[in-house]
């Protein structure tokens, strides 16, 4: 074996074992509730369909329903703009789902610029300052709250995990795994573009 080879090889097995330990972290957060007292929860956005909210979203939005109707929070911000091929943000279909459900129109607040987890939390943090919300609940899948809660914290957000356990990713175990690698992937893309 040429030394050029077994470099390719060593680095190979370098990136698999880094990879392996960031995904452990991914899931290692996935398992952890940091529910508490919180200003606001802050729904990160799914897809939409036909103007209403996916079984994903949908899950992500009970959550949210529930943190509320159990007062531990007193706002809920939606999150996300207009996917390709809707007529509709996702922070706007969210919102209509909510009130339908008994939420205020006035205890909900919109962020509808985002197009990316990054983006999204970019303006939450605006939203918030106006709102005088200083910390905050993170409602998403389980797998996502790794990146997400660095991405808020490096915001400047007072942000804990409030992960939902009613996502139909989390009942497909193959699908979960794969999108706990692609965040390992995703969580390392953010650490070298802050994006």
């Amino acid at each position: 074996m040429t030394s050029l080879m077994r470099s390719v090889l060593w680095m190979m097995v370098m990136i698999i074992m880094y990879l392996s330990f960031v995904t452990y972290l991914v899931s290692a957060q996935s398992k952890r509730d940091e529910t508490r007292q919180a200003d606001a929860a802050i729904v990160l956005g799914a897809a939409v369909w036909a103007g209403t909210p996916s079984p994903v979203l949908r899950a992500r939005l009970d959550h949210a329903l529930l943190l509320f109707k159990n007062k531990q929070v007193t706002k809920i911000m939606v999150t996300g703009g207009v996917g390709r091929g809707d007529n509709m943000s996702e922070a706007a279909a969210s919102a209509e789902y909510l009130v339908s459900q008994g939420v205020p129109a006035e205890a909900i607040l919109l962020e509808e610029k985002g197009r990316s987890t990054y983006e999204s939390l970019s303006t939450a943090v605006l939203l918030a300052e106006d709102a005088n919300i200083r910390r905050v609940l993170l409602v998403s899948d389980p797998f996502h709250m790794l990146r997400s809660l660095k991405m808020a914290q490096d915001l400047g957000l007072e942000a804990y995990a409030s992960p939902t356990l009613t996502s139909p990713i989390s009942t497909r175990p193959l699908e979960e795994q794969f999108y706990m690698l692609r965040e390992a992937i995703a969580y390392t893309a953010y650490l070298f573009t802050h994006e």
